[in-house]
């Protein structure tokens, strides 16, 4: 075997070997773990960050906040930059809507979640169970419920539990949901389903995108549009009619949402124009859709000491 079969030889059995690897890849990390970098800051010496979405108020060139356009939220993090709770605030009162904390634990694989309304009542508990061998979190949703037919109240109520798997081999999430009956505790409906799992997508990412409830509209997109201008696989979204939208990124931000049609026409941009503050956090983002202002977005960040 001269030296030329040799070297490619070598190179099929090291493709060989990471594709091995790839499959058995095993999780790492918590679902729902977020640090400061989610959230665009340059550094985990971030106390707490508080988005209010506001509509433009045009007065001939001039362009002010208007009124509250979506939920308020307010993230908090703990000192080593981790997400631990948030507050959600009604746009029209000002009022807290829902608290939600999360507990993790890396080395247990446990992550709880638990959300309370505005008088610290339980709305509902998540825990979550990593399984880093077998590539599986256990998700279990408890509630405190009222028996509609005894009329009594009932606590730590197990409603339903999720199980995802993940099998990188054949690019594919398998999801199986039981819900309980709240008197007695037993399976009464079951539902399974696969979820394609193409990179960049993890298994937290599908699990995250299917489960977490929806408190505030503008931040939630605006992450999403950032996950897609960061990934090379997502850069260019096509569509099935054959339109396609570009998501950019400027000095490590969203930048610019576009549009284009079937016949590469550019049809809609969508553009972000950012104010920082001294530590280079940016601390306002005006939105502009085909160059009209569409929401003005003030962060209030408070540093720790």
């Amino acid at each position: 075997m001269n030296k030329r079969s040799l070297f490619y030889k070598g190179i099929m059995m090291m493709a060989a070997m990471l594709l091995v690897f790839a499959a058995d890849a095993k999780l790492k990390g918590l679902p729902l773990m977020k640090s400061y970098k989610d959230y665009n800051l340059k550094k985990p010496n971030v106390e707490s960050i508080k988005y209010s979405v506001y509509e433009p108020k045009i007065e001939g060139e001039s362009v002010t906040k208007g009124e509250l356009a979506d939920f308020s939220a307010e993230i908090f993090f703990d000192e080593k930059g981790y997400r631990v709770k948030e507050i959600v605030y009604n746009p029209g009162t000002g009022e807290v809507e829902v608290n939600i904390a999360w507990l993790y634990d890396e080395k247990a694989g446990t992550v709880i979640e638990t959300r309370t309304d505005a008088k610290g009542e339980l709305m509902a508990r998540t825990e979550y169970l990593v399984n880093y061998k077998l590539n599986t979190v256990l998700a279990r949703r408890y509630e405190n419920i009222i028996d509609p037919v005894a009329e009594i109240f009932l606590t730590n109520v197990l409603m339903y539990e999720e199980l995802w798997t993940e099998n990188a081999k054949k690019k594919i999430v398998k999801f199986k949901k039981t819900y309980f009956d709240f008197i007695d505790g037993t399976a009464y409906k079951q539902s399974i389903s696969d979820e394609i799992m193409e990179k960049p997508y993890t298994l937290y990412i599908i699990l995250a995108n299917l489960t977490a409830p929806i408190d505030y509209t503008w931040l939630s997109g605006y992450s999403e549009y950032f996950f897609k201008a960061s990934n090379g696989k997502t850069k260019k979204e096509p569509m099935f009619n054959g339109s396609r939208y570009e998501y950019k990124i400027k000095s490590k931000l969203l930048s610019s949402v576009l549009y284009y049609e079937s016949d590469k026409v550019l049809k809609n941009e969508v553009n972000y124009i950012y104010s920082f503050d001294i530590q280079k956090n940016w601390t306002e983002v005006v939105q502009k859709e085909n160059n009209i202002p569409q929401f003005i977005v003030q962060r209030n960040i408070k540093y720790r000491l």
